[in-house]
């Protein structure tokens, strides 16, 4: 409820704010190239605007970033880029004093990102109502969100996706013995595909939610609010797919 509560506080301070700031908005390019370790994740945290992240055969990351407010908030609230060990941080709304130091106008600066990165990185993505598309990343990749849509497409690693109203598609081009899929959502729908060859064990549960399948499907149990089953025919141990909603339901593509 706290969470909720500040979301509302936010939507209403940018709603109030939006004509004064469209009018004075200035627009600021950014482009960094930052060597990646083999194995090293992308760190980025955003709050609006979009961020797309495609893979490469390269061994950096290419940050292009379009960045728009006005000239006084660009000049306070910096776009950081820096390494952490093997990690890559990005954070698009850096600050030397705390958000909670409200001084009356939109805190933030609305940001799109377009980004390559090599194939085998992994990722750890957190926005506030910017929408994500991933593509053809094959690391690991965690993404959270509040009311933006994600989507990853041509994935091939685990993914754990949350979010609070935003719908999640996933879609993995190859599937492995050990893989999973975690996604929590609280009323946004979810799509997973998978390969035909795809077997996991399968977990969901909504309140309201509904399960649907293209794929043959073996259910182990069934409730008002859970559903076990197993997608493909080799049963237990052979990966997950879990989903847990309230009101969100899971549809499972090939």
């Amino acid at each position: 409820m706290r969470y909720l509560a500040f979301a509302v506080a936010v939507a209403a301070v940018t709603t109030l704010s939006a004509p004064a700031a469209r009018a004075a908005d200035e627009t600021e390019h950014i482009s960094r190239t930052v060597a990646l370790e083999a194995g090293g994740t992308l760190r980025l945290k955003s709050f609006s605007g979009r961020v797309t992240i495609r893979a490469a055969d390269r061994r950096d990351v290419a940050i292009d970033a379009v960045r728009r407010g006005p000239r006084d908030r660009l000049d306070a609230i910096k776009l950081d880029i820096h390494t952490e060990g093997s990690n890559v941080v990005v954070d698009a709304n850096h600050r030397e004093r705390s958000w909670y130091e409200f001084s009356g106008r939109n805190n933030v600066v609305e940001t799109d990102f377009d980004i390559q990165v090599p194939r085998h990185a992994n990722l750890d993505i957190s926005v506030f109502s910017a929408p994500v598309n991933i593509s053809a990343v094959e690391g690991t990749q965690k993404i959270h969100s509040f009311s933006a849509r994600l989507e990853t497409t041509d994935a091939a690693g685990s993914i754990e996706a949350h979010s609070f109203s935003g719908a999640i598609a996933i879609r993995e081009h190859r599937w492995q013995p050990d893989q999973r899929i975690d996604v929590n959502t609280f009323s946004g729908n979810v799509e997973v595909a998978v390969p035909a060859s795809a077997q996991a064990d399968v977990a969901f549960n909504s309140f309201s939610g509904q399960l649907n399948s293209d794929l043959p499907l073996t259910f182990n149990s069934s409730s008002r609010r859970s559903v076990r089953a197993t997608l493909g025919t080799r049963g237990s141990g052979s990966g997950e797919l879990r989903v847990k909603t309230f009101s969100g339901s899971l549809r499972i593509s090939q």
